[in-house]
């Protein structure tokens, strides 16, 4: 397959050249990537200046292309420019970092999937679940390989993708998948108020997990990590509510 691989984290983050690499043992892998750390910012696309692309070189003397872009717009400069407009998959990540339940609005990495799925390429976005400095990047590297296989033989239905959450643990210690629905993150006290140097303040925006998103329920995204399991979770494009359809026809009488 002809693959394009993006993420939020830069073009130069470990977790993007563990998935090219896992890739390209059985696939055609162009990389299209921000130049510079781009996440949690969400679906954002760049209307108001000029986007560049430029080659560039991985780790081990790969081509790649980088752009000045978010996430979303290096999966549209990837697809349309540097693939022409082909190509059989995109895969973003992976994000070093969980994008686990309400997280994938901020997520730069699942919206680079979202954006290419906008356009008409199957995607799945992939993370491994932790911030900490040491991450196993090839269970998920390899697991996002088995699953490319996967969906080339069992493809996507129009206007969805996959969110995959790996634990932050040896592939021998990975107790299996879980196809799973979001979860809950709610954060709490998101803004620390800060003082510069000379008086004025600032603010800086992070938080904590509410302490109702730390008891997932079975069968979510953020239980299955927890459990040691693989996160597979089918995200749909659509945000209708239909569940509120009845109630708010009341509207239109």
């Amino acid at each position: 397959m002809r693959i394009l691989v993006t993420n939020d984290d830069g073009v130069q983050a470990d977790g993007i050249f563990a998935l090219k690499t896992a890739l390209a043992r059985d696939n055609d892998v162009t990389v299209a990537a921000p130049e510079r750390q781009q996440s949690a910012t969400g679906h954002a696309i760049t209307l108001h200046k000029p986007l560049r692309l430029t080659a560039a070189k991985m780790r081990d003397g790969s081509d790649v292309w980088m752009s000045n872009g978010t996430p979303s717009d290096c999966a549209t400069l990837g697809l349309i420019e540097a693939m022409g407009g082909s190509a059989d998959m995109v895969v973003s990540g992976i994000n070093h970092g969980p994008n686990l339940g309400w997280d994938v609005h901020y997520s730069g990495t699942v919206s680079a999937a979202i954006e290419a799925t906008v356009i008409g390429a199957p995607s799945f976005a992939v993370s491994v679940a932790t911030f900490d400095s040491e991450v196993h990047w090839d269970a998920a590297a390899n697991f996002a390989a088995r699953l490319a296989q996967w969906l080339k033989r069992h493809p996507l239905p129009p206007n969805t993708i996959l969110n995959v959450n790996v634990p932050n643990l040896p592939e021998s210690e990975i107790r299996g998948v879980a196809v799973t629905t979001q979860g809950r993150r709610q954060y709490v006290d998101r803004i620390e108020k800060r003082i510069d140097p000379i008086g004025r303040p600032y603010y800086w925006l992070g938080g904590s997990l509410a302490e109702e998103a730390l008891g997932a329920e079975a069968g979510t995204d953020v239980r299955a990590v927890a459990d040691g399991l693989i996160s597979v979770t089918p995200i749909h494009l659509d945000m209708t509510a239909y569940s509120l359809m009845p109630m708010l026809q009341d509207l239109t009488a």
